[in-house]
């Protein structure tokens, strides 16, 4: 267990170690359990309706629990079929008495009043026995694009039904266009870029928004019910096992394509502490706390405690959950150094027991590092990313701040032309394993590499303000090329490439560094913007290609970090990455050059380690896995813009070129300019 700086009487509460918390349903009888050893009553309330406000609501019944004293547990059995019946727990204990929906509810009606037992085959679509995750043999072979339900498909650019809009089941229409044109949207659009994964923020039932109306917007950072998807992107809110068919629709419907799904979950902190069904079922408990007040390391009002028993038997059963109904490829955890190492190294071995290669990873920060209850060395930071999985991912953002400055001011990175940052740039760009760059990660697997996520300004929000341009719809080349050389940077990283949906289109949020509750108009995607910016979506779309192409920056051992040659001088970085797969490029090299207005020089360019015949893969106007140009030594490598290069003799011999036949492409890169 981890040592924490607080000691709490609660801690001595006998513990359960069984896997039927919450209802057990058969179409004969349930039986209900809840773990609340300090109670000294509590009633199960049966419910007709799942809302507070709804016409001919009607108490079924309301029966006394029985209590084990060996476990803490209170349980009941209903004789008879309750399926879509609603209920509550009234429970009394120290802190008076209360009416409480169940901790481990599995489905709820709106706005979560009330738990509902549910027969969860019933909620099964067509085919869902046949539903397989998208699981990748390394971590390192997923690419991310990181998405809120409601912007996916709100705006009327989406081409998707108007009923499904901001719904689950928008990732259902799998042949959606910008109006009017044959630009492909959504689903369609997913499969077109390449990427392998979409994590979704979150998807469980959230307290910021008001199901009944759906008016407010809100990223969903605010967990009510864990175990329950959030009602507000269901067509139906009031009955509570359409939401959780409408969710596995959306699943499946994304695995049909390929596209694995990443849940962002959020155990650090709960919506209100006082109303929690935590709160309510066990006063004193769940969370973190220090002379009888709540901490605050999740910047929320309070802090769970994932080194007591019971939360941390509560996240397991959570996730386990989410992986065997729903078939959920992954999970990412907001702000994780919330949480214990021993809880984090636990789970991945108890989804381990489930596949292997289901993703985790997470935010290796607090918002409040002085409330956090855990000593710094037991914490989930990259501090302590050694003492993890190599299978459990942290946010690189040395190297975010190191591609593009801060993340909401108008500071430089590399990319604007800050030579101070190369450092952390190469560091990422080797899965922060490298060590002669940087090594807090065991391996690349480690490393999740980003530039932009749903927090703080998009990346070309962030690009236009270091420029001082408000022009959010601006196609000057000089922002572009800076795009593009982010892009570079994290797609041919070794670490896990992850990207914020319509960084590759320039997607704007008018400049908004914190849209959580701002509206629709600010958040939802523009879809039109893949057409305006169709050049950047295909540079995306080729350095995808490129990366599911080439090996070493996607292996998950430290081999092909070590084995990588690095040549910088702060204005140009050179990576050569070695390949000795058969039937594979020899070698690849990458070439960046963040001079605002100078070529790359013949001095520089003289060191990297590049046979006399060579090809290029991705220069400053296209990317992708095959050759576009001849490459010239004697040409300087333009300002503000990367090249690729590899062996011409090993690519012409694994793509059927000989010196009759050569590949038709420009005999040279690019002028300069």
């Amino acid at each position: 267990m981890s040592r924490a700086f607080y000691s709490n009487s609660t801690e001595n509460y006998k513990t359960y170690d069984g896997s039927d918390l919450g209802f057990t349903y058969t179409a004969e009888h349930t039986t209900f359990k809840v773990w609340a050893p300090s109670s000294e009553q509590v009633l199960l309330k049966l419910y007709s309706t799942g809302s507070f406000h709804e016409r001919n609501a009607q108490v079924l019944g309301i029966k006394q629990m029985n209590f084990d004293p060996m476990t803490g547990v209170w349980s009941a059995t209903v004789d008879g079929n309750l399926n879509r019946t609603y209920y509550t727990y009234v429970i009394k204990n120290e802190s008076g008495t209360h009416e409480t929906q169940d901790v481990y509810s599995k489905a709820a009606g709106v706005n979560s009043a009330r738990s509902m037992v549910v027969d969860l085959r019933s909620t099964d679509p067509e085919g869902w026995e046949n539903d397989r995750r998208v699981l990748l043999d390394s971590p390192n072979e997923a690419i991310v694009w990181e998405v809120h339900v409601r912007d996916f498909s709100s705006s009327d650019t989406s081409g998707v039904t108007r009923q499904h809009r901001g719904k689950f089941l928008a990732f259902t229409e799998k042949d959606t266009c910008v109006p009017f044109t044959d630009y492909p949207t959504c689903v369609k659009y997913l499969k077109e870029l390449g990427i392998t994964h979409v994590q979704l923020n979150p998807v469980f039932d959230f307290g910021s928004v008001d199901e009944e109306t759906g008016v407010e917007y809100n990223w969903g950072y605010d967990p009510v019910n864990y175990n329950v998807p959030e009602g507000s992107y269901s067509t139906d809110p009031y009955h509570g096992e359409v939401r959780i068919r409408e969710f596995k629709e959306m699943v499946k419907a994304l695995h049909e394509e390929g596209i694995g799904v990443i849940m962002d979950v959020v155990y650090n902190h709960v919506f209100s502490t006082a109303s929690s069904p935590f709160e309510m079922t066990v006063p004193g408990y769940y969370f973190r706390m220090q002379n009888g007040k709540f901490l605050n390391s999740s910047g929320c009002g309070n802090v769970t405690a994932s080194d007591k028993y019971m939360f941390r038997k509560y996240m397991i059963d959570s996730l386990k959950y989410w992986a065997t109904e729903y078939h959920i490829d992954g999970f990412r955890f907001d702000l994780m150094a919330c949480h214990d190492i021993d809880t984090m190294n636990m789970i991945r071995e108890e989804l381990d027991k489930i596949d292997k290669r289901i993703l985790m990873y997470g935010e290796p920060w607090t918002a409040n590092d002085g409330e956090n209850g855990i000593s710094g060395e037991d914490c989930c930071n990259k501090v302590n990313a050694k003492k993890l999985s190599d299978r459990i991912g942290m946010f690189n953002d040395d190297m975010r701040h190191g591609i593009k400055g801060g993340s909401d001011d108008d500071s430089k990175g590399y990319i604007q032309g800050n030579t101070h940052s190369a450092y952390s740039v190469i560091a990422g760009m080797m899965g922060a394993s490298s060590t002669t760059f940087g090594n807090w990660a065991k391996a690349p697997s480690q490393c999740v590499t980003y530039v932009s996520a749903h927090d703080n300004l998009t990346l070309w929000d962030k690009i236009l303000k270091s420029n001082w341009c408000k022009d959010y719809n601006t196609t000057d080349e000089m922002y572009l090329r800076q795009n593009k050389l982010a892009a570079v940077m994290v797609l041919l990283s070794m670490g896990i490439p992850f990207m914020l949906a319509g960084e590759e289109f320039a997607r704007t949020k008018k400049g908004d560094h914190n849209s959580y509750k701002s509206p629709d108009s600010v958040n939802s995607i523009d879809w039109k913007r893949t057409i305006t910016y169709k050049e950047l979506v295909d540079y995306y779309k080729g350095l995808i290609r490129l990366r599911k192409a080439y090996f070493p920056i996607r292996d998950n051992t430290t081999q092909s970090v070590n084995e990588s040659y690095i040549v910088y001088n702060g204005r140009t970085i050179a990576v050569t990455h070695k390949n000795d797969r058969e039937g594979e490029l020899k070698y690849m090299t990458v070439v960046i050059n963040n001079s605002p207005d100078n070529p790359c020089t013949p001095e520089v360019r003289a060191h990297y380690e590049l046979p006399a015949d060579a090809y290029v893969l991705v220069n400053n106007r296209v990317a992708g896995d095959k050759a576009v140009a001849v490459y010239n030594k004697e040409k300087p490598i333009s300002p503000r813009s990367a090249i690729v290069i590899t062996d011409k003799e090993t690519y012409d011999r694994i793509n059927g070129a000989d010196n009759q036949t050569q590949p038709e492409f420009e005999d040279t890169i690019e002028v300069t300019e």
